[in-house]
């Protein structure tokens, strides 16, 4: 017995031993990796983590202030979990008011979202076009009888109407990802529209999605067939406006949308359902906004309450990488603990308040800066060590944890890691995380995870990069992901060439 116990003690006191050597040679590799990554002139900072007991195994730069791009959305969809809890949906309601429609936003991002009515069942079919979708409000108004309608009033006022950021850069807020955030959206407050060649002459601009009859498209583009002519229409729209021309070349019919995004989303959508109605036989008089001092909405609801569940907008927000659906979740935080409309300075003031809470004070957040929620503003700044310990604090949080990394890519399955790490299928690993890129920045942050449940958090937030580097950036940021999955499983991993 006593043997036995001696061999115990020795066992104890190698595992005590390798596990430090263990965590040298993680740090080291680390560090060779970072020193010989061709990344002259950038900035790496690295942090990891131990999830479970939160010790800090490589610390590379972790307390230096970065720009996060979109391992923003890490922070936003985590404070609205927080603060709004993993039950939490999304409503936008219609109400009947005597003769007056009121649309009552909630600020949901999903509401229309031509990606999510593609994974709708509509009459035993999979998809749901945006008529479809449109028609289930004004079906029940014309099953009704109702005749005439005096006025649609789409009340917004969850959020306030700065629909776009000072700080998002002004040559791209006609692309999707800049799309304005609003109080009411709709189709991702994004046009698409298919053009199509015309032999000799300007291409067709076609049919919109959704139809907007009313809106004029100015027509520059052309329809050359030489061999080295292809498709490369694309859409203008002139600032603070829906003033819109398509330019470039149309030699196909295009399958695919060219999309842009769309200026004041709730007077659009107010503006479609009146066309609509107009359209299915009612006489409608006049649309509008919400005044700020009309009452509080109220009346009988008509038609289906369209709901969408937090799960559904955290994995847009973070597997997807969509930044409206981030905007939106930080403009609602903002609104649930002000009770004032939501905007960018209030959402940032209270996800400031539900970091520091949970990280248990402001120590370990030095330098963060909230700008935006999704990160397409260079202005946000955060620390690998902050983002290490804002993922650690998930994985020990049994309620909400699993909500939040669940909703994250997974490498060589989902999202935008869909086609990165295909090795981590072979490792025994699981690797859950969120991307980033603006210019000059590439970031990753998220978990790695061994098939017992030993997990481990990881920031890697590279800044500075020079043009053409970015693909290096990745690389790196892949190489340390493998270095942590060799050390946490004690299994080679193979890179291979993706």
């Amino acid at each position: 017995m006593m043997r036995y116990t001696n061999r115990l003690l020795l066992g104890l006191v190698l595992l005590q031993i390798s596990a430090p050597l263990a965590t040298a040679d993680l740090r080291d590799e680390v560090d060779r990796l970072v020193r010989n990554a061709p990344l002259k002139g950038a900035t790496v900072a690295v942090s990891i983590r131990d999830c479970a007991t939160g010790t800090p195994l490589v610390a590379i730069r972790q307390d230096e202030p970065m720009v996060p791009a979109s391992n923003m959305k890490l922070l936003t969809s985590g404070v609205a979990l927080h603060a709004l809890g993993s039950n939490f949906e999304f409503k936008t309601r219609l109400l009947r008011d005597g003769d007056r429609l009121i649309v009552v936003g909630d600020g949901d991002p999903a509401f229309g979202d031509p990606e999510l009515l593609a994974q709708m069942l509509h009459d035993n079919s999979l998809g749901l076009d945006v008529e479809s979708f449109i028609g289930y409000w004004v079906k029940p108004i014309v099953d009704a009888g109702i005749k005439t309608v005096g006025e649609i009033v789409v009340d917004d006022r969850i959020f306030d109407r700065e629909f776009v950021h000072p700080t998002w850069p002004a040559d791209q807020l006609n692309n999707r990802y800049c799309a304005q955030v609003a109080g009411l959206n709709f189709h991702a407050n994004v046009l698409h529209l298919f053009p199509r060649p015309t032999a000799g002459a300007m291409p067709e601009i076609g049919e919109s999605q959704p139809l907007t009859p009313w809106l004029k498209i100015a027509n520059s583009a052309t329809c050359k067939e030489g061999p080295k002519d292809k498709n490369t229409a694309w859409i203008a729209r002139k600032p603070s406006t829906n003033d819109l021309t398509l330019s470039g070349n149309v030699r196909h019919a295009y399958k695919s949308p060219v999309p842009v995004t769309i200026h004041d989303p709730p007077s659009l959508f107010a503006h479609m359902l009146r066309d609509r109605l107009t359209k299915a036989g009612i006489t409608v008089g006049v649309w509008r906004i919400a005044r700020k001092d009309d009452p509080v909405p109220s009346g009988a609801i008509v038609g289906p309450v369209v709901t969408t569940p937090m799960s559904t907008v955290l994995k847009r927000c973070n597997t997807d990488s969509e930044n409206l659906y981030a905007e939106c979740l930080l403009k609602r935080v903002g609104h649930h603990l002000t009770g004032e409309p939501g905007s960018w300075a209030n959402g940032a003031a209270m996800a400031r308040h539900v970091i520091q809470k949970r990280l248990g004070g402001p120590e370990l957040a030095p330098g963060l800066i909230i700008a935006d929620g999704s990160g397409l503003s260079a202005q946000n700044r955060i620390t690998a060590g902050c983002m290490t310990a804002w993922l650690n604090s998930f994985h020990n949080d049994q309620q909400l944890g699993p909500a939040f990394i669940e909703s994250l890519a997974v490498a060589g399955y989902s999202g935008t890691l869909e086609n990165r790490m295909a090795w981590v299928r072979n490792s025994g690993c699981t690797v859950q995380a969120k991307t980033g890129y603006i210019s000059n920045v590439s970031c990753l942050s998220g978990y790695v995870t061994t098939p017992d449940g030993r997990r481990r958090s990881f920031s890697v937030l590279v800044n500075g990069l020079k043009s053409g580097v970015v693909s290096s950036a990745k690389k790196l940021q892949d190489q340390i992901v493998a270095a942590i999955a060799e050390d946490l499983a004690a299994v080679p991993v193979q890179l291979g060439s993706d």
